[in-house]
């Protein structure tokens, strides 16, 4: 690795910054060609024995690509899909990926399927899930379709939900499999008639084959038609073989902005985010800790976000001005466990904006909040960035937190300190490691500069067995990075 040619210090209320040459063991797997010319790569897992499979696909095909502990390409499989079938998601669990696809072919019959790749013995499956007959509307073109996936902690079950918006409506078909047998344990439909007023945030099944379904609504009775921020508030359904129920999250005049669960044992941990204005805004953070079995609430935190994460993104200067304000725009992506049962809770934030009748996309600040045991927070801090795309991934090793991530060459520093991670029109890229202790000291290491090198992506690795692996950018040729 080369030198760094810049250290950076920053140090405001106890943390430090530096960037410094990585401390990974960096392997590269050896470059292999690809026959396939399909770019979408819609996964990557790797099983306990260190193969790894990436799963791609267009509109005709599903390719699968094995690759031993060298990241040697050792099998390829490409399987045809129906002109009408859809890509709708996977999970990964006892070395298999299954990717899942839904199909109408008929207007009134709906089809799940799932594709088993192997990662073991290479071999590949297709198997029927359910046929279910539904209302014709629901297959039209023009409907939004969307759906989420689960496994449970015992790895047992399975459960997809499947969602429609037709007009004023909102359609959920829910289903449980057994994940060895495949065979439909029960699913529900719910209809709702909130539309846009409704959005899915996650879902999760535990071994008892409970589904709890985790959205945001803005929907009441008695303004049906008004999406007032006022009326914004979070939902979780229960829902199994004999109905449903529903539990409201409040916070006692305070708006939740954004959830994401943790789920150990009989608890249904959430955390994220609150705003006092109810808009698209956070003003601190939140832990609501539910009972599962008992299906109520048993414990709140709330706290104002930290002083250092206003440091970090406005400077110490402009703390005083800017503490207690709402920031804007931010969605959690991660939220990871360390050994001693530590929770960190990352955010990026994202918004659109138009430009001659285009969309653009803009990836910008990191937020890092880290919880203790008991949900209280611990310390939070923030990484300047601006990106248009996708570009980061975080993972824990070692009771230390990774965020990796492509910006420019040379990161450029402010004067009063910060460091801001973003690529100039004609600057050259470099990979880089952002590593943070128990304690919330910050180090920036550099893993490569990209030029002339292999361009990897973050956002597409996954972290397995103490290791963090990534793939090449490449369309026809393709090459794998290791972090361990």
């Amino acid at each position: 690795m080369k030198r760094m040619f810049l250290i950076t210090l920053l140090i405001s209320q106890g943390i430090i910054f530096a960037q410094n040459e990585s401390n990974f063991k960096i392997y590269e797997s050896p470059v292999y060609k690809d026959k396939v010319k399909t770019d979408s790569v819609r996964a990557t897992y790797t099983s306990n024995a260190g193969k790894t499979g990436v799963i791609r696909n267009d509109k005709k095909e599903i390719v699968f690509d094995l690759f031993d502990e060298g990241f040697s390409n050792i099998h390829s499989k490409l399987v045809e899909t129906d002109r009408k079938e859809t890509y709708i998601g996977d999970v990964f669990h006892s070395n298999e990926i299954n990717v899942f696809t839904e199909t109408f072919p008929d207007n009134d019959v709906k089809v799940l399927t799932s594709y088993v790749f192997n990662l073991e013995d290479k071999t590949n499956k297709k198997i029927e899930l359910s046929s279910t007959t539904m209302d014709k509307k629901l297959s039209l073109p023009s409907n939004e379709k969307g759906a989420k996936f689960s496994m449970s902690p015992d790895l047992n079950f399975f459960s997809i939900t499947n969602y429609t918006i037709h007009r004023d409506e909102i359609f959920y078909h829910v289903s449980v499999f057994d994940s060895k047998t495949y065979e439909l344990i029960y699913d529900q439909q719910i209809t709702r008639n909130e539309n846009k007023f409704y959005s899915l945030f996650e879902i999760q099944i535990d071994n008892d084959k409970n589904v709890f379904l985790l959205g945001e609504s803005f929907y009441v009775e008695e303004s049906p038609k008004l999406k007032s921020e006022k009326n914004r508030h979070f939902i979780i359904e229960k829902i199994n073989k004999a109905g449903h129920s529903k539990l409201e999250l409040n916070l006692e005049g305070k708006y939740i902005k954004s959830l994401k669960a943790v789920t150990v044992a009989n608890e249904y941990n959430l955390y994220g985010f609150y705003s006092d204005s109810g808009l698209n805004a956070i003003k601190g953070v939140c832990n609501i800790l539910i009972n599962m079995e008992k299906f109520e609430i048993i414990n709140k935190n709330l706290q104002d976000l930290p002083s250092q994460v206003y440091a970090d993104l406005f400077g110490t200067e402009k703390v005083d001005e800017k503490k207690g304000k709402e920031l804007f725009e931010f969605k959690i992506d991660y939220i990871l466990n360390d050994e001693q049962d530590n929770v960190y809770l990352t955010a990026e934030q994202f918004y659109i904006t138009e430009k001659n009748n285009m969309k653009i996309k803009h990836y910008g600040e990191i937020l890092i909040i880290k919880f203790n045991q008991n949900g209280k927070l611990d310390w939070g801090s923030s990484i300047l960035k601006y990106d248009y795309k996708p570009s980061y991934n975080a993972f824990v090793k070692d009771n230390e937190l990774h965020i990796i991530l492509n910006s420019g060459k040379k990161l450029k520093e402010l004067n009063d300190g910060r460091t801001i991670t973003s690529q100039g029109l004609f600057e050259t890229s470099a990979l880089y490691d952002f590593v943070y202790d128990n304690n919330g000291v910050g180090q920036i290491n550099k893993i490569q500069n990209n030029k002339k090198k292999t361009y990897y992506l973050p956002n597409y690795g996954n972290f397995v067995n103490g290791k963090f692996i990534m793939i090449s950018d490449s369309r026809n040729e393709r090459q794998f990075m290791t972090l361990e």
